[in-house]
């Protein structure tokens, strides 16, 4: 899968040497080819006639500001969890380093399991739910063992000497930052609204905005996004040849 930047010059050329490599690598592993997570604007660059354009899930982006001050009765709820989560639990915030990684695996394994539990006591359809957490989980745990290759920043939540939180994000402009992933120990009640609002406030009060991602057509994850009232839904396209 190819990624924006590409470019602005020679647009088509690129494209197409983008889907020649992609088929290389992907048609005999039986893997479509497209370039995800383009901008709006970049659509205008190209002759759409030799390509299949498909809008994708939008990015969610909020003001920094708000995501830090929680002001107002639209954010009274986030607060009550906050205050909560504070006024029971003896919780250390503290900025993630490399000393980290061993512990905050064990706390991503053992969120893996919880997830897998309560899966299978729910409806949800569990081959495919459990397939994408064991995905999900792989995912968090290369950003965690990699995190200083990628350049990303972080933190955690130590409840009684154990990791119980861990968030990670990175600058990804001059005004936008990107909280990347927020992986909490569910029986805290109140800690992923005290991890989300600390983590914004330590490292991301000089930038903007927040993009907290897209929701990937999950009506949970969907309605946990538009809790915290996005300024922006950012729009992102999809782009395949034309067969």
């Amino acid at each position: 899968m190819m990624l924006p930047p590409l470019g602005k010059n020679n647009i088509q050329n690129t494209l197409h040497e983008c889907f020649s490599l992609m088929r290389e690598m992907n048609d005999s592993r039986g893997f479509e080819s497209y370039i995800n997570y383009v901008y709006e604007d970049f659509l205008t660059l190209l002759d759409k006639s030799s390509f299949r354009i498909v809008e994708g899930y939008p990015d969610y982006l909020y003001n920094t500001s708000d995501l830090i001050k929680l002001a107002g009765r639209k954010y009274e709820k986030k607060r009550n969890e906050i205050n909560y989560f504070k006024k029971h639990y003896t919780a250390s915030f503290e900025k993630f380093y490399p000393r980290h990684i061993a512990d905050a695996l064990l706390m991503i394994d053992q969120w893996k399991r919880e997830k897998i539990q309560e899966s299978n006591l729910s409806s949800h359809n569990e081959t495919h739910y459990q397939y994408s957490l064991i995905h999900e989980a792989e995912a968090a745990k290369c950003a965690i063992i990699f995190s200083e290759e990628l350049g990303l920043q972080g933190a955690i939540i130590t409840i009684d000497g154990r990791i119980e939180g861990i968030t990670l994000g990175e600058p990804i402009a001059v005004h936008t930052a990107s909280v990347l992933i927020e992986k909490t120990n569910n029986t805290f009640y109140g800690m992923p609204q005290f991890i989300y609002q600390q983590f914004c406030s330590s490292d991301f009060s000089d930038v903007a905005y927040v993009n907290a991602g897209e929701d990937w057509g999950i009506e949970g994850l969907r309605r946990a996004k538009m809790s915290y009232h996005p300024c922006m839904l950012a729009k992102k396209f999809l782009i395949y040849e034309k067969s």
